[in-house]
């Protein structure tokens, strides 16, 4: 069961942790997202998200925002100090609205009545599925050795492909290792990106030009140094020179 709690305040998101993991230790707890924009950039790239747990204002506005990438079938438990969104909130999947400071028996019957809806609607069934969202994915989040780091898509030099793993690679020669496959990332990306190959998604532009090779393959040039070798296959020669062409 994976519950994401966005909070500014830190002592408030330990109150909740504590609760949390008081009702069920088997609980995974991420967070605290303290601002809509990292809590909406997660939402966008997860879709295994059991259970939310928000204040209606973060750092940088209203969590409604967010909300709105949600999975429509995750709901969502309110933990605030503002009275008056509560008509707002009932916009969303809003099972309770919690008035802080939040009492332990208040919350710990909030998650009990998220786990009886789970159990018995098909609407709490997440499809598995990957989708494509209405605005283009700006950011993705990587996991570092000393925590997260969100990475800017305008970034990226290439994604790749590597021994079942993917990598996104870097302007400024870093890389990172994500969990998704290139066929998740793609639908993640807007079309200012293409699959051109098995191994291979590239920024349009950082192809600087092309050239023709054996059997009618095409070699796509990269800007910078030592860039990889991209071949394209003769029969996705025509679509990806589309794509080159912005057509």
């Amino acid at each position: 069961m994976k519950i994401l709690v966005f909070e500014v305040d830190i002592y408030n998101y330990h109150s909740i942790r504590n609760i949390i993991e008081g009702y069920d230790s088997g609980f995974e707890v991420i967070g605290p997202f303290t601002t809509a924009e990292h809590a909406r950039d997660y939402l966008v790239q997860h879709n295994d998200v059991d259970i939310i747990i928000t204040d209606v204002m973060l750092s940088d506005g209203a969590v409604f925002s967010a909300l709105d990438s949600a999975p429509k079938h995750v709901p969502v438990i309110f933990v605030t100090s503002h009275e008056e969104y509560a008509l707002t909130a009932f916009n969303y999947l809003s099972l309770s609205y919690l008035i802080k400071p939040v009492q332990e028996d208040d919350l710990t019957k909030a998650l009990a009545k998220a786990m009886r809806l789970r159990k018995s609607s098909s609407l709490l069934t997440p499809t598995g599925g990957w989708t494509k969202k209405q605005n283009t994915l700006s950011r993705i989040i990587v996991k570092t050795l000393h925590g997260e780091r969100i990475v800017h898509v305008s970034t990226l030099r290439y994604i790749v492909s590597e021994q079942k793993n993917t990598y996104l690679k870097l302007l400024d020669g870093n890389s990172y290792r994500i969990d998704k496959t290139l066929e998740q990332v793609e639908e993640m990306l807007g079309k200012g990106f293409m699959r051109v190959n098995r191994k291979f998604i590239l920024p349009l532009e950082q192809v600087e030009g092309t050239e023709h090779i054996e059997n009618g393959k095409l070699l796509l040039l990269l800007k910078g140094n030592n860039p990889p070798r991209v071949v394209v296959s003769r029969t996705r020669k025509v679509e990806v020179c589309k794509w080159l062409m912005n057509e």
